[in-house]
């Protein structure tokens, strides 16, 4: 009369596992492509030599045409420690951000108003550059980079919007 010895004991117990685990793993795979296509259209954000970039961007509004024809490119570069806008005076309206990362960290592009972020491209990698559409009313806003302490450290513009 032969008895099973210890390891094929723990494997016999340890085989339902592992096919559950197995189902577990696959049922979790399916979840992870979706992610990255629902992740799509915020990474497309970021790379605005991308064409698909434009358009996810422009149709959150409603009248999508009439925006994109009234937006207001302002030319963005990042540096070390420090912001660079083409332009200088805001009137209230539409403007599209073109955001490049000229300098050797990781830098983001935030759009500030009364203390609260209103809009923010995410963190660009060196080289890297984003679009970023905001409807500017008047007031006082505060254009930063939130990585690190890179906004202490003086990548920071105060900008105020006007009628």
């Amino acid at each position: 009369m032969s008895f099973p010895t210890r390891p094929a004991r723990t494997a016999r117990r340890a085989a339902p596992l592992v096919l559950a685990l197995g189902l577990v793993v696959s049922g979790c795979s399916s979840d992870e492509e979706a992610a990255p296509e629902a992740a799509a259209p915020a990474s497309s954000a970021e790379a605005s030599s991308s064409a698909p970039s434009a358009p996810p961007s422009s149709s959150a509004p409603e009248s999508s045409a009439p925006a994109e024809a009234e937006a207001e490119t302002v030319q963005v570069t990042e540096g070390e420690m420090f912001i660079e806008l083409s332009e200088d005076s805001y009137a209230a309206g539409e403007y599209t951000f073109e955001v490049v990362n000229e300098g050797n960290m990781p830098h983001d592009f935030v759009v500030e108003r009364d203390g609260a972020d209103v809009a923010a491209t995410e963190v660009l990698q060196p080289g890297q550059s984003a679009t970023l559409t905001v409807a500017l009313e008047e007031g006082d806003y505060v254009f930063y980079c939130s990585v690190g302490a890179h906004r202490a450290a003086g990548m920071e513009t105060p900008v105020t919007v006007s009628a």
